[in-house]
């Protein structure tokens, strides 16, 4: 746990900046505005789904391994939308999202650090500090939602790609310079 007391400081600065980053990414920059669109009958949906109770929802949907071989499945398959839809319980909690996400990025900053310290040792070379931390975060910030994407088509590939090689960068950036001296 020395690797903790050592490189607190980038943990912490690295995950504010790419909280800032990730903020400016989906709230300012038009990249991730087209992701989601309304529905054109929004109103008859939200009355079909009232009674739902929350959870993840596949449509159409197998009732077991046997019934995705039957020609009747198949028809539903080839003849209907197919899709996932979650539910949630009630509204978004924002402070809690924004609470459990910036988690999240003190958590990549402490593998980024625990892996810096155990590859990086006391080398004050930047460059290297950079391509072993910008390694880690691109691989815990980039690597996870893609089979996510490929198995629930949510978002776009690019889009996300970019933002995560961004955020892969200021984290990166910041442990190269804040990596404490040798002492």
């Amino acid at each position: 746990m020395q690797f903790l007391a050592e490189l607190w400081m980038p943990i912490v600065v690295s995950s504010v900046l790419v909280f800032f980053a990730s903020f400016l990414t989906h709230m300012v920059l038009p990249h991730h505005k087209s992701e989601f669109v309304k529905l054109p009958n929004e109103d008859a949906v939200l009355d079909s789904v009232k009674s739902v109770t929350p959870g993840g929802y596949m449509f159409p949907c197998p009732a077991d391994m046997k019934d995705m071989n039957t020609p009747e499945f198949a028809e539903k398959m080839k003849n209907n939308p197919n899709g996932v839809l979650v539910v949630w319980p009630g509204s978004v909690n924002m402070g809690r999202n924004l609470g459990l996400t910036f988690l999240y990025y003190m958590v990549v900053g402490v593998f980024v650090a625990y892996l810096g310290h155990h590859a990086i040792g006391d080398t004050t070379e930047y460059l290297f500090r950079f391509r072993i931390c910008g390694t880690v975060a691109f691989a815990a910030h980039t690597l996870g939602w893609i089979p996510f994407l490929i198995w629930f088509r949510v978002g776009k590939f690019w889009p996300n790609f970019l933002d995560s090689l961004a955020y892969a960068l200021l984290t990166a950036g910041t442990f190269a310079w804040l990596w404490p001296a040798a002492g």
